[in-house]
């Protein structure tokens, strides 16, 4: 069986120089030893027997991925998410497992099971997110996480401000009868946080928003039948992917986006910049998002550091989907 000890002697290094460049980790290697190891590793045929190596050591470059069993990692907002972190753990040596969980027992199995390094969840996780930090001494990244244990490292954006934004928009191009399409309001805290940031805001100019004109519905057929029956002329939706969808219903029965009904969206996802017309929208950078948990759960391997929330800012992407009738 050929060793890393048997590559290392071939190739003139150290082992602990091929051990790097068979993890990925080659931040401290040249790029011609590095090919030069590789060359030799397939003249060789070696074969890391990452399984062997776990079992001694109880430890692996297996980074867990968690999602909520029913967000698919297709959605596009994980996708994106999934396309920021799996590639930038990859090139620092860690390996990706990603799995959709949905409650504490199965998450601490899979953790355990995988001896994980580390893990992110993509994802609300609130009533478990204490005991699966109490159960478990690796590194834990939260995103989008909304609770008041100080005890937690999470990633957030500033969701409220976002509701502000959308608000302030519709006011600048003089909308005064407006409504708010969401997912589950009752149980989301990021879905709340932008109501609440919207309302505020339309409250603040005196500008009333009726529950008949606030759509918690996951169904954009439901919402479009609903706000057509309204003298509305603006929808804020919390989510880009329903807006498009309500959007695309709205065409097909025959009414303009954004003559007959105004539409802004939340996240900024590319589908956005194609639509017709193009989706205005509030834009979270999820690549940053992406970024920074990554960069939290690394420096964590390193050492212990303080848990802390870290929240990125959000901001107003304006297209083509808002009429105005400030000038009207």
């Amino acid at each position: 069986m050929v060793t890393l000890k048997d590559i290392a002697k071939k190739a003139g290094v150290s082992v602990m120089t091929v051990s790097r460049v068979v993890n990925g980790n080659q931040s401290k290697v040249s790029a011609k030893t590095a090919k030069r190891i590789n060359k030799i590793i397939d003249e060789l045929g070696y074969v890391p027997n990452y399984s062997a190596r776990s079992l001694i050591s109880k430890k692996t470059n297996i980074i867990a991925i968690i999602l909520r069993k029913d967000s698919k990692p297709d959605n596009p907002y994980n996708a994106r998410m999934l396309s920021g972190i799996i590639p930038f753990l990859q090139e620092k040596g860690y390996y990706s497992m990603v799995v959709g969980l949905d409650n504490f027992k199965e998450v601490s199995r899979h953790l355990k099971s995988w001896h994980a390094a580390g893990a992110i969840f993509l994802g609300l996780f609130e009533d478990d997110v204490l005991s699966i930090q109490d159960e478990h001494d690796i590194p834990l990244i939260f995103t989008d996480s909304y609770n008041n244990l100080d005890t937690i490292t999470n990633v957030g954006i500033d969701d409220y401000k976002g509701g502000c934004l959308a608000a302030q928009h519709f006011i600048s191009k003089g909308h005064t009868k407006v409504g708010l399409a969401t997912y589950a309001i009752d149980h989301s805290p990021i879905s709340k946080a932008r109501f609440q940031g919207f309302t505020d805001t339309l409250k603040k100019h005196h500008i009333e928003i009726n529950d008949e004109h606030i759509y918690n519905d996951h169904s954009p057929e439901h919402i479009v039948e609903k706000a057509l029956k309204t003298d509305i002329t603006g929808l804020f939706i919390t989510a880009d992917i329903l807006a498009l969808d309500v959007m695309e219903i709205l065409k097909e029965k025959g009414h303009l986006v954004p003559d007959r009904m105004s539409i802004i969206g939340f996240d900024d996802l590319p589908y956005g910049k194609y639509s017709s017309p193009r989706l205005t929208t509030i834009q979270q950078d999820i690549d940053e998002k992406a970024k920074v948990a990554c960069d939290l759960l690394l420096n964590n391997m390193d050492q212990k550091l303080p848990s802390k929330n870290y929240i990125i800012d959000v901001k107003l992407q304006i297209r083509d989907s808002v009429k105005d009738y400030s000038t009207v």
